[in-house]
């Protein structure tokens, strides 16, 4: 005989109320889900808002109070000192309240109530309020506090303060207390992205200073650095070679008056004559090196450095090849540079490369000036460069680029020629 399954009444019971409590939890489950979200929506505004922070946290109070069902709601920043001070425009509060007056001393690590309670994470829920969070405000003399809960503001591990909530009809529950911490840790991200910002801010405006000074020191090096020049120029040439000249009209008299000298006499006389000449010579294509750059530099740079190359092919009769492509409108300032740094390197080059051919390629690239020379000269060893005579124009081709906001490469080895290749932006 087949047995029939009879339903028993407990039994009935016991799963619609298993059903009902599903019910509840769901529903408890998608508030949470609900106030969480909100919240924080609320802190991720900040990001796209102008608000200053104390108008931000004002606001950030108001919609937290919502969520959780208080009627007040107020972040507490932990100062230098250990002390818990309110942060300005708290949701709820009266201008003439108590609270904006007190400071709530941590203590030591572990050892304060608050420090326990917020920080350590034993704040216990009794009767929809924390007990040892109420005597606090009791303490302090905060006697319109009905019951509250509080959670730690911070970011990672850095505890930047407490974000607490006063006062709810219905009590709080342990799912407005996850909503607070889950909202502190978001407003720690958002004041931390907000100090990155402050600080990012202070940094530009260092570096801006910095890049200041930095053109101030230039254009008074590059200024110096005329003046002296143009000092050693003009003494060489009204001094030193004026007096030269007067040696050499002087003997000429003496050759004249000395026509009846012997011929050791003469060929004496003929050799100082001579020498007088080279020495002469020598001053003055010195005082072509050291006299500064005209004011009015070329309007185009490619001239400028044509000019030094085709100098250089008379002069030295070096081999020489250029290949630029720069714009046409160059600042004097950069230009100055750039013709600087070329004329070092082709003086390098003649001077102690001894070299036969040169290159010249400039270019436009990277918002800047990147110009390389390279000959087939002896080389030398780049790193005892600074201590070998005659190289420390090496040395200041390297600060100049440097001092204009770039940079500059040299390459050599024995035997190998040299390339020296500098970058310089367009703008100081």
């Amino acid at each position: 005989m087949e047995s029939v399954a009879v339903p028993v009444e407990g039994d009935v019971t016991l799963d619609d109320a298993h059903r009902a409590r599903s019910k509840r939890s769901s529903a408890r489950l998608e508030r949470w889900q609900e106030s969480a979200i909100a919240a924080l929506t609320a802190v991720s505004s900040y990001l796209d808002s102008r608000d200053d922070l104390p108008v931000f946290f004002g606001r950030l109070s108001g919609t937290i109070a919502k969520q959780v069902g208080a009627r007040r709601a107020a972040f507490w920043r932990l100062g230098p000192r250990g002390a818990l001070v309110l942060r300005p425009a708290p949701y709820g509060f009266a201008h003439t309240s108590r609270v904006h007056e007190l400071r709530l001393q941590l203590g030591a690590p572990g050892a304060g109530v608050m420090e326990r309670l917020v920080f350590a994470d034993e704040l216990d829920l009794a009767g929809g309020t924390s007990p040892g969070l109420d005597s606090i405000w009791r303490r302090e003399r905060l006697t319109d506090v009905k019951n509250s809960i509080a959670a730690p503001w911070r970011a990672g591990e850095r505890r930047i303060g407490a974000v607490v909530v006063y006062d709810s009809d219905q009590g709080f529950t342990s799912q407005d207390l996850s909503v607070l911490r889950l909202v502190g840790a978001a407003a720690g991200l958002v004041w931390q992205y907000r100090e990155s910002e402050d600080e990012r801010g202070h940094t530009a405006g260092r570096l801006e200073d910095a890049m200041a000074a930095r053109r101030h020191l230039l254009n008074n090096i590059a200024a110096g650095g005329d003046e002296a020049r143009r000092r050693f120029a003009t003494a060489l040439h009204d001094d030193s070679l004026q007096l030269l000249t007067a040696a050499e009209l002087q003997l000429e008299r003496v050759r004249a008056e000395a026509n009846g000298a012997t011929g050791h006499q003469a060929v004496q006389l003929d050799q100082l004559r001579v020498i007088l000449r080279k020495v002469e010579d020598s001053l003055r294509r010195l005082l072509i090196n050291v006299s500064p750059e005209p004011l009015q530099l070329p309007n185009d740079l490619r001239q400028a450095i044509s000019e030094r190359l085709e100098s250089l092919r008379l002069r030295a009769g070096i081999e020489v090849y250029i290949d630029t492509r720069l714009p046409k409108l160059v600042p004097s300032a950069i230009q100055a540079i750039v013709v600087k740094n070329v004329a070092e390197a082709l003086t390098n080059a003649e001077k102690h490369a001894h070299a036969t051919r040169v290159t010249v390629v400039a270019k436009e690239l990277d918002g800047g000036l990147r110009v390389e020379v390279r000959d087939n000269g002896t080389g030398f060893v780049v790193a005892e460069s600074v201590r070998v005579p005659g190289h420390i124009g090496l040395v200041a081709l390297r600060e100049r680029a440097q001092l204009a906001g770039g940079w500059c490469r040299i390459e050599s080895e024995p035997g190998t020629g040299t390339k020296i290749e500098f970058w310089v932006p367009l703008s100081l």
